[in-house]
């Protein structure tokens, strides 16, 4: 390869211009990030889950109770 390829080559390869300022000024309003209360995050995954298990109970009630009443006018 000789050095006037080399030149060529070089000479069509474009630098991108980057301005170092305002990747500094993003970085800079980031907001800061906030504390996790694990004792809240515990309450609320008991409260979800409290409400799940009712949830599943009226569902299965609801599914027997159909069934009962289905049975007596039938039978």
């Amino acid at each position: 390869m000789s050095t006037e390829s080399l030149n060529r080559t070089s000479n069509n390869i474009e630098t991108p211009s980057i301005n170092l300022d305002v990747l500094k000024q993003k970085k800079e309003t980031q907001k800061p990030k906030r504390k996790v209360c694990v004792n809240q995050l515990n309450h609320r995954l008991h409260v979800s889950q409290q409400k799940d298990k009712l949830r599943n109970t009226v569902i299965i009630c609801s599914v027997f109770l159909t069934i009962g009443v289905l049975g007596f006018i039938v039978g």
